[in-house]
């Protein structure tokens, strides 16, 4: 995982106490903001090209790449990369996959190793979702309180 550091987050921290009920809608405008960015990342992550899995063929005599180990899973029907959604939860948000295999791929099973796809796009693109984070906020904040 990667560390993290927001500049001026103790402005807006400050900002956001000064807006008093409206800190909340602030900041769950901006973690929706930053849920909508990772679920455009996840969605990327498995579009990328460079799988190294085994080829197989399909019905019809399509070829199929699959992911290797490690890697995002491989598109095969699209079910996975469609289910895939954010949505505002409470006064937070979730980027989450409604497909059954989806937590089969991202933590693996038994007999399969992990293919994950939301924990790498998070990993890889923390700076841009905490950046749509705070930006979001921010706007927010500043629009309200300045």
């Amino acid at each position: 995982m990667a560390d993290i550091k927001i500049e001026g987050i103790e402005d807006l921290v400050n900002k956001l106490s000064q807006l008093g009920g409206g800190a909340e809608d602030a900041l769950a405008d901006g973690l929706f903001a930053g849920a909508f960015v990772m679920e455009g990342f996840v969605k990327v992550t498995i579009q990328q090209s460079g799988k190294s899995g085994r080829t197989y063929q399909r019905g019809g005599g399509k070829a199929h790449q699959a992911s290797a180990p490690g890697e995002a899973p491989a598109i095969d029907y699209g079910h996975l990369i469609n289910s895939i959604a954010s949505a505002r939860d409470g006064k937070g948000a979730i980027v989450y996959s409604n497909a059954e295999h989806a937590p089969k791929l991202e933590f693996g099973t038994a007999r399969m190793a992990a293919r994950p796809f939301m924990r790498k796009a998070a990993d890889e693109h923390s700076s841009e979702i905490l950046n749509a984070i705070e930006t979001t906020t921010r706007r927010k904040v500043e629009g309200d309180a300045g």
